[in-house]
């Protein structure tokens, strides 16, 4: 029996583990067209992002609420230069681990017209979302996912996309348009400053 027990909980770690990394995303229909039409399947993560999504001129268009029933919707794009919304889930380690850099990011940048937002689903955890926004002190808005961001997900987290006031997304030139994994403070000064005014 404990064997039984020991298996579930090392098979458990292991899915928790997959859905976090970073992967090659297939989900994705532009990416899945270019897989069918023979191109090879086997680019890393950013590649095949940037390659799914090399049109961007997608807007994003959302209305949710944040954890309070506060509404929120695309309108708040026209405010900043720059949103970051980043897509996470309060049982995904390296979610949990890059929002310390998130919350500086978004002090250090906030002057400069960046706007942090972050997005979650599982509601059925929100006592877990109470520690990890109080134990990392998050200022920035936390909102509830809805079905208006399907289209935005790259199947794993944490996933993130940029933002410009016109509510377009960015098509970064290394990252592509959906920025798969978790990245340090340094690593995201890097890839937010150049759409920030000066």
């Amino acid at each position: 029996m404990k064997k039984l027990v020991a298996m579930i909980m090392c098979l458990t770690m292991v899915l928790a583990f997959a859905s976090c990394s970073q992967a090659t995303i297939k989900k994705d229909t532009k990416t899945t067209k270019a897989i069918e039409k023979g191109n090879d399947d086997k680019k890393d993560t950013d590649e095949t992002v940037k390659d799914s999504e090399e049109s961007s001129g997608d807007k994003v268009s959302f209305s949710t609420t944040d954890r309070d029933g506060n509404s929120f919707n695309d309108s708040l794009f026209a405010d900043h230069d720059l949103t970051l919304i980043n897509f996470w889930e309060p049982w995904c380690g390296p979610c949990v681990n890059e929002i310390p850099d998130l919350q500086k990011l978004y002090d250090n940048y906030a002057d400069l017209d960046l706007l942090v937002i972050g997005v979650y689903s599982e509601e059925g955890m929100e006592e877990d979302v109470d520690t990890i926004l109080s134990d990392n002190g998050v200022t920035y808005p936390i909102l509830k996912y809805t079905s208006d961001f399907d289209k935005y997900q790259s199947g794993y987290v944490p996933t993130t996309i940029l933002v410009d006031r016109q509510g377009n997304i960015i098509d970064t030139e290394n990252n592509g348009t959906l920025i798969v994994g978790s990245h340090s403070y340094s690593d995201w000064e890097d890839i937010v400053t150049p759409y920030l005014g000066e």
